[in-house]
């Protein structure tokens, strides 16, 4: 997808990128892949901004980080894991701490704090978390703790075209009213304008249309201000995603 409106239009290309996962390989040499940017903007993808991987069965969580490296994939910077064997009905879940960044006053973005900029036009914290679905029966309820997180309200793997998916939104866990969903496919280039997003209601949630059987990303920015750590930052930023692949109907 690309970068959201509003919130996003103010703050630099750097934190308005996306987090994402996605899969490669077949079920017993999986890998999963830490993704960065947008279709058509992928900037590499760092595996030591990623502070944990899990993957989560119902037999428990296990961690992916031991061994998460950079990697080229179609011309493409991204983060991978070693190979794990997957079911099919696997959780992941990822936070990406994008660190702090400035804008000088003459409009550049840099990876740094007030520290040694403290005549920063502006400053902001990014944290990014990412979670995917390897297919139907995955643990999609359990709710990860995440700063922001999106949290499907029935399997989205099963989500067939022509219904809608519910998505509750929550940020330091509780429901995020009046907050817009964007929905993409995590490979096809939208302009802004173009993008689908869906707004949440008062308890959070928002009604996902599934327009076709395939991959689909959403996304979701938020802003909040004062920062956790106003020392270093006048505005925390946060994204969140929510890739999964559901099947045709029959």
């Amino acid at each position: 997808m690309l970068a959201t409106g509003l919130v996003l239009a103010s703050i630099g290309s750097a934190s308005a990128h996306d987090v994402w996962l996605t899969l490669s390989g077949s079920a017993s040499t999986r890998r999963a892949i830490v993704n960065y940017g947008h279709p058509d903007d992928r900037p590499p993808a760092l595996a030591d901004k990623v502070v944990d991987l899990v993957a989560i069965t119902a037999k428990g969580r296990s961690s992916l980080l031991d061994g998460l490296a950079a990697a080229s994939e179609n011309g493409v910077q991204i983060a991978r894991t070693k190979p794990f064997d997957d079911g099919g009905h696997t959780l992941l879940a990822a936070r990406y701490d994008n660190g702090f960044w400035v804008k000088t006053k003459g409009g550049l973005y840099r990876n740094a704090t007030r520290r040694l900029m403290p005549d920063a036009a502006e400053s902001f914290w990014s944290g990014k978390f990412a979670k995917a679905v390897t297919g139907a029966g995955a643990p999609w309820q359990d709710v990860q703790g995440h700063d922001l997180e999106l949290v499907p309200l029935s399997d989205p793997a099963k989500a067939k075209p022509g219904e809608a998916l519910k998505i509750r939104v929550l940020f330091r866990g509780k429901p995020l009213p009046d907050a817009e969903v964007e929905r993409g496919d995590g490979k096809t280039a939208v302009a802004e304008k173009d993008i689908p997003k869906f707004k949440t209601d008062v308890d959070g949630v928002a009604a996902i249309p599934i327009a076709k059987a395939g991959p689909h990303l959403l996304v979701i920015d938020h802003r909040s201000t004062p920062s956790a750590t106003p020392d270093q930052a006048t505005a925390d930023l946060y994204n969140a995603t929510l890739w999964f692949s559901n099947r045709r109907s029959r």
